[in-house]
């Protein structure tokens, strides 16, 4: 295996003997001065092929740890998912987790509204999710709530879609264009399209227009944290309401407050870096 390319320390993107590229993870293989071959395999403890190039800089922003607990995540999810999953699962479920726990260590509460739909709908993926958290919770020392299962669910749901290549219809994609269009407008920013954070936004609003049911009203526990965030980001707040109103117009749908609050969060999540220019 040679190692052409040195993402950190421990993670690297080589070639292997039939001059595949892929994503190495291994003690120390980014020390060395690049390219060089890389002769005991047993240096390396996981590699990844096809990772999409707008997950790279998760590479350096993510802890090792979270990594690994997603690998093993992923891992076990293989063994109760008859569908293949997409390659890039092990990366969007670390960055999931490396976001619940940031939350958790802020007290951002935050109650999950698809919880019911998955219950009924996914109930392998959800019991995954479970079992997710608990693993976490043990391996961290920290509480995050059960309901972060729907969550991870969700991710391993849309791996299995992607890997279908049934991402999402014309219709939702002329959707997407356009509420991305909005915010663009609205907030007077150029979003990178190619970015890691717009991929995120994009599966968060594939799954919402799959639902295109909005039967619960925000939950009294996460009233306070609308509300704080309605304070904390008003101009996302702002422009969650226009695209309210445009599923209302275009799709004769209401998005619940409890959708409004998630919406909240792409909108600031999606440009909080280097995915968009003012």
């Amino acid at each position: 295996m040679k190692v052409i390319r040195k993402i950190n320390n421990n993670v690297a993107i080589c070639l292997d003997n039939n001059g595949k590229e892929l994503i190495a993870f291994g003690n120390g293989i980014g020390f060395p001065k690049v390219p060089y071959e890389i002769h005991d395999l047993n240096k390396i403890s996981r590699t990844y092929y096809g990772v999409s190039s707008n997950l790279m800089d998760l590479l350096n922003e993510i802890p090792e740890d979270i990594f690994e607990i997603s690998a093993k995540i992923v891992d076990y999810a293989k063994t109760k998912i008859v569908n293949e999953l997409n390659s890039n699962v092990v990366f969007t479920l670390a960055d999931h987790i490396h976001f619940a726990i940031q939350r958790y260590e802020k007290n951002m509460k935050i109650n999950i509204p698809f919880l019911y739909d998955l219950e009924h709908l996914y109930e392998t993926e959800l019991e995954i999710g479970k079992r997710s958290v608990v693993f976490i919770n043990k391996k961290k020392g920290i509480h995050l709530p059960m309901n972060e299962a729907a969550g991870i669910a969700l991710h391993f749901i849309n791996a299995e879609n992607m890997q279908r290549n049934n991402i999402d219809s014309l219709d939702d994609k002329k959707v997407i264009a356009d509420i991305t269009g909005m915010i663009e407008e609205q907030l007077k920013i150029s979003i990178n399209k190619r970015s890691f954070n717009y991929s995120r936004f994009v599966t968060h609003m594939q799954y919402l227009l799959k639902r295109q049911q909005g039967h619960t009203d925000i939950q009294s526990e996460n009233k306070k944290m609308f509300d704080k965030l309605v304070k904390e980001f008003p101009e996302p707040y702002q422009c969650a309401l226009h695209i309210r109103e445009y599923i209302k117009q275009n799709l004769e749908w209401k998005l619940t407050d409890e959708e409004l609050l998630y919406l909240i969060l792409h909108i600031n999540r999606l440009c909080s870096r280097e995915d968009c220019n003012q």
